[in-house]
């Protein structure tokens, strides 16, 4: 546990699925002493309906309905392999109803890689940036616009804030989030994590003092921000940062054109930065671009990404041999998973964020410290107490033997 983090008596940790590895060790990081299962019995009755109960004391008659009086629950809900999303959405709800009818004066759900956000319009969305003419409209009809469907649930459910990790489209979602709640609420809040990811770059990269030898690639103009986010906070002022031209001509076939600075890349090492990977296909595109052309040949790729869903399709197009080495963060705890990763193994390792979710409640949501002072570009030399890594003895890069859980490269300052 950090220094300075001790969780409050009224501060509760449960997630919605039993053995939640990411909700239990947040509430370690917090010093949560009672175990999540002491605190929640997450029950199936034999029709398949879900009912939560928060345990209370037996044999105490005096505060039914009333024991949660003055607590504010946090509900840690992450992907969970013997679930779908609809189902731990919907277990979310019920948690969040049997919170506030039990006494909570406060839920909030912490849900790193929020469910339904990519589903953010649908036929009659207005002031939506991709909605530009008729055929955009077309791509939704007969679809729900599910984003505000959940959103307008889980108010109702009792939700009072909904907290995610590098969302894609963090502005989109804000809107959506202050029209079912009220503006001036700030219901749906987003934790960047770009010092995390400068603070990995800078192990990895053995960067010259000003980052000549280093370059960004944002896959697409979505994650522009975050890769000048990421350049910004390592410091690396002679790191050149290029942007893809990406047109999706469908679910997995993108066309890929590479700007006019891409030469200078050429030589790098280079840190290809994205939110998330479903497929892989943008990568692998991105990966042949560079690698196979030889006016941008980088030194090597390194390829970093959030929110990562080991599919097949992904272990196989991220397995290119041009790839160096594979980041991720465990927002999708299967990706911990050694059969998940397969081939993968040799070249990924796994950012655990849990410590900086904990920092995060304790200093952000309960203590109301300013996100960006708190995790901003001054702040990067310390953002190795915010996360661990995780990777298999076959990673290649880590070398013959390595210590595979729980540990950390020194970090290369730049400032």
């Amino acid at each position: 546990m950090q220094a300075g983090l001790t969780v409050r008596d009224d501060l509760m940790i449960v997630s919605n699925w039993t053995d939640a590895s990411f909700a239990l060790d947040t509430a370690h990081h917090l010093g949560q002493a009672p175990g999540v299962s002491d605190l929640i019995s997450l029950k199936t009755f034999a029709n398949s309906e879900f009912c939560p109960r928060f345990i209370s004391d037996a044999d105490d008659l005096s505060r039914i309905g009333a024991h949660l009086r003055g607590k504010r629950v946090y509900i840690i809900s992450t992907s969970a392999p013997q679930h779908t999303r609809v189902e731990l959405a919907m277990r979310n709800l019920l948690i969040a109803s049997a919170a506030k009818e039990n006494g909570a004066a406060r839920v909030a759900l912490v849900e790193p890689d929020l469910f339904f956000s990519a589903q953010d319009r649908g036929p009659h969305s207005i002031d939506h940036p991709q909605m530009t003419g008729p055929e955009a409209y077309k791509k939704f009809d007969g679809q729900p616009a599910s984003a505000q469907l959940y959103a307008h649930m889980l108010k109702q459910a009792g939700v009072d804030q909904v907290v995610a990790v590098h969302n894609h489209k963090p502005d989109v979602l804000a809107r959506i989030y202050d029209d079912v709640y009220g503006a001036g609420r700030q219901a749906f809040f987003n934790l960047d994590i770009a010092h995390l990811v400068a603070h990995y770059v800078l192990q990895v990269a053995n960067p010259s003092r000003f980052g000549a030898n280093v370059g960004f690639v944002a896959p697409d103009q979505g994650a522009a921000g975050f890769a000048r986010n990421v350049q910004r906070f390592t410091g690396l002022a002679e790191a050149e940062t290029v942007v893809f031209e990406k047109h999706r001509l469908g679910q997995r076939n993108v066309e890929m054109r590479l700007p006019d600075n891409a030469h200078r890349l050429k030589g790098r090492d280079v840190f290809i930065l994205d939110d998330m990977v479903r497929s892989g296909s943008t990568i692998a595109k991105a990966l042949s671009l560079l690698h196979e052309n030889p006016e941008t040949r980088p030194h090597r790729i390194y390829f970093y990404c959030t929110h990562t869903y080991i599919s097949p399709e992904a272990r196989a197009n991220l397995h290119a041999p041009a790839l160096t080495e594979f980041a991720t963060t465990n927002t999708l705890p299967n990706v911990l998973n050694r059969d998940d990763q397969g081939r993968l193994r040799q070249k990924i390792v796994v950012l655990k964020i849990e410590a900086f979710l904990a920092d995060a409640i304790r200093h952000c949501l309960e203590g109301g410290e300013d996100p960006a002072q708190r995790y901003g570009a001054e702040r990067v030399q310390f953002a190795g107490g915010y996360y661990r890594l995780d990777y298999s003895s076959r990673n290649a890069l880590r070398g013959d033997g390595a210590t595979s859980r729980d540990s950390q490269l020194p970090l290369t300052l730049v400032r």
